[in-house]
This record gives C-alpha cells, sequence and structure tokens, in this order.
C-alpha cells in the first residue's frame, strides 16, 4: 500500500497500565505504518508511566502527554488535548482498553481518500462480550447519514468508529463540562457541521466489555437522569443555530422528559431553559412553564405533561 498521509490516533487514559499494552501493541502491528499515537494521560497512579515510557523507547511514534492539573479531569478534556497536539492529516479516537484489527488503519485511510469524505464510519464488535446490542448502532441501511437522523439516533456509531480529517476534526471540541455523553455531543456537532461521510461495512476495532463505564458509576436512577439532561441541554446550546426545529425540539423534549420522570433533576438552568422553551414551544410552551412549577412545588403534573407537543 502507499501511504502518504500521516494519520494521529489519540488515546486518554486513566490507570488502564494492566490493559493499554494490548492497545498499543494493536497500534504497532498496522499494516498502514504512517500514524502517530497521542496517548494522553488523565492522572493515573498505576505504572502507565513505565507501561507506555517503553513503548516510547522502541518507538518514537508513540507520544504521551499528560493533563495539566490546572484542567478539569476527563477524558473529553484529553481528546481536546489530543487534537491541539496531532499533527496527522486524519485523526481517529480509540481507547486505551480496546483493539485495533491489523487493517484498521488500512481501511479507514482507503475509505476516507479514496472518496475524499470528511469522515468514515467503521464498525466494532465486543471480543468479550454478546454483540447484540452493540449490532444495533448500525442503521445505515435504512437511514440516511443526516443530522436529523443522528440526533434522533436512528443513525449511530462509536467514538473509534470514525476516521476525520483533521481540519473537521480540530474545528469542533469536546464539551469539557460534561463527564459522560461527551461522543454524543460531538458528533453532533461533527454531523452539523459536514454530513459528507460513509460507512464501511467492516470490524475494525474490537471493543473490550467491563463494568467500569461512567454510567454504569453512577449512584442512583437520580444521577443517570441529571446526566442525560445535561447531555441533551448542553447539546441543545452547542448546536441550536445550527439544527433545524425538530432536532432542537426533541432536545428539548428530552430535557423535559426527564424533568417529569425525575421530578428532582439537580442541576437545571432554570432562565436559560425557560427561555429556550418559550422559543422552541411558543403556544405550547405555557404547558412546559405550568409543569415546571407543578413539579417543583406539588411533584406531579401529569394533565400539563400530557399536553405538551
Amino acid at each position: 500500500m502507499i501511504e502518504h498521509s500521516l494519520i494521529s490516533i489519540i488515546i486518554p487514559t486513566y490507570n488502564r497500565a494492566n490493559l493499554i499494552r494490548e492497545t498499543l501493541y494493536s497500534i504497532k502491528t498496522q499494516t498502514y505504518q504512517n500514524w502517530e499515537c497521542i496517548i494522553v494521560d488523565d492522572g493515573s497512579d498505576d505504572n502507565s508511566d513505565e507501561t507506555i515510557g517503553n513503548y516510547i523507547k522502541q518507538d518514537i511514534r508513540f507520544k504521551y502527554l499528560k493533563r495539566p492539573k490546572n484542567k478539569p479531569k476527563g477524558g473529553n478534556v484529553c481528546r481536546n488535548i489530543g487534537l491541539d497536539s496531532a499533527k496527522g492529516d486524519y485523526i481517529v479516537f480509540f481507547d486505551s482498553d480496546d483493539l485495533m484489527t491489523p487493517n484498521h488503519l488500512e481501511i479507514k485511510y482507503a475509505g476516507i481518500k479514496n472518496n475524499n469524505f470528511d469522515f468514515i464510519i467503521t464498525r466494532t464488535k465486543y471480543f468479550n462480550a454478546d454483540n447484540t446490542r452493540i449490532d444495533a448502532y448500525y442503521t445505515f441501511d435504512e437511514y440516511k447519514i443526516t443530522a436529523h437522523n443522528y440526533v434522533l439516533q436512528y443513525v449511530n456509531w462509536l467514538t473509534y468508529d470514525v476516521c476525520i480529517k483533521a481540519a473537521v476534526a480540530k474545528s469542533i471540541r469536546f464539551n469539557e463540562n460534561l463527564s459522560s455523553g461527551q461522543e454524543y455531543n460531538y458528533f453532533c456537532k461533527l454531523i452539523h457541521l459536514t454530513t459528507k461521510a460513509f460507512f464501511v461495512d467492516e470490524v475494525v476495532t474490537l471493543r473490550r466489555y467491563h463494568d467500569s463505564s461512567i454510567r454504569s458509576q453512577l449512584k442512583t436512577k437520580s444521577d443517570l437522569n441529571d446526566s442525560y439532561f445535561r447531555v441533551s441541554w448542553l447539546t441543545y446550546l452547542d448546536i441550536k443555530q445550527q439544527a433545524d426545529k425538530k432536532s432542537r425540539k426533541f432536545l428539548l423534549r428530552r430535557c423535559i422528559n426527564l424533568c417529569y420522570e425525575d421530578k428532582h433533576i439537580k442541576r437545571i438552568p432554570i432562565f436559560p431553559f425557560i427561555k429556550a422553551v418559550l422559543k422552541e414551544y411558543r403556544s405550547n410552551a405555557v404547558y412546559v412553564l405550568t409543569l415546571l412549577i407543578s413539579l417543583k412545588f406539588f411533584g406531579k403534573g401529569y394533565m400539563f405533561y400530557k399536553r405538551i407537543k
């Protein structure tokens, strides 16, 4: 294969010294060899320094950065640091506990380069769990890749499925105010920037299943609802200038649904939220506002909830 373009692989990591060796080996043995791998440590206190340092001694294409202490903790911050440091023509995001198939970069590069797309999407499978749920992500034979379809999740993909032109990837940021759901937020912004994309029906990422995700660590259903509310609300704010009305209302309606379901969402930015509701719902806004008041003082409001359209 003729290799011309440099691909930047960005990997956030935290206390994954016992797993990242396999990840880095899967990168080192790629059939496409013109890459750099930027590993951004989120404050590990295991032996990540030694493990990653050994790979850097063997191969200078691995680069090891650390999140500055004045930056908030999180994978989204680390990915932004990686984006700032990347020198490649294309960006691939990856995780520190998953594996690339040997042709991962080759498949992605051929797909994006040969057709001049802004980004391409590939497949992921678990190598240690059932794939029924993950297979349901890939509905590209039923739905087109459009902004509206992604916001409503008619089409979906995982963070490490994509390869993006660097100029496009660097023009948007991971929202550093989110501790979970940041991938959905980022890709909502990406798809509103460009729909010049294509799905390559090839499995090139092998995902490791375990129970240490951010969402699995949330203690209660209320914590989950609060997290989902923040993702929907901050995504609404980030794309409201570009999104169509149906997409904007979908995000706000999800916020309203969570308020109704939980009645104790912790961090509702009440005045900006009311302003957005008045703008998007107009004649129906009175029902939303009355619902919020009724939930606040009486803990119920079904009659108002069912009238919101």
